[in-house]
């Protein structure tokens, strides 16, 4: 039923076999965006056969050509696949630990909040280690130490500005 097309009878081809080639490749790409781009790209290429007069049988290579790029984008698509797979073993094969250089920092750091904690005065301190270490409420850390809630917030903010001056690593 085909007949061979010349340039000016693109329009014509375009015309007859659009919806069909986009619900042929629809059927074949899933995603709406995947197929819209390979009825695109046909297209393209019909036209720049069209124009260098080598297009004989039209619906022919339009089909041929869609399912040619519908083939290189599953391959595209198990490619970029293997990428992941590849980048994923290499996740497993890195070692999680901090390098030396960042353990060194964070001791220091440790060893700088621990002075900072030390000398905070006692009741500060008290508060601020139920309130921080053992995750307790205000109110509870005032009935435990016998002061308000108002007062054991008090120590609280006091000691979390000495905290906050330990440098960060």
């Amino acid at each position: 039923m085909s007949t061979p097309v010349e340039q000016t009878d693109v329009a014509h081809l375009c015309a007859a076999h659009y919806r069909p080639l986009h619900a042929h490749v629809r059927r074949k790409l899933p995603q709406r965006s995947d197929a819209d781009d390979v009825v695109q790209e046909t297209w393209l290429r019909v036209v720049k056969v069209a124009a260098s007069g080598l297009l004989g049988n039209g619906r022919a290579y339009l089909y041929r050509v869609a399912h040619n790029l519908i083939a290189d984008h599953y391959r595209q698509r198990a490619r970029r696949r293997e990428d992941v797979l590849d980048d994923a073993q290499l996740l497993a094969i890195a070692d999680p630990a901090p390098l030396p250089e960042q353990r060194l920092l964070d001791a220091e750091q440790l060893r700088h909040l621990d002075a900072v904690i030390a000398a905070l005065p006692a009741r500060s301190r008290q508060v601020f280690l139920l309130a921080r270490v053992e995750q307790r409420e205000l109110a509870e850390i005032g009935r435990l130490l016998g002061i308000t809630r108002q007062t054991a917030h008090g120590h609280l903010l006091r000691a979390l500005v000495a905290v906050q001056q330990v440098p960060q690593a």
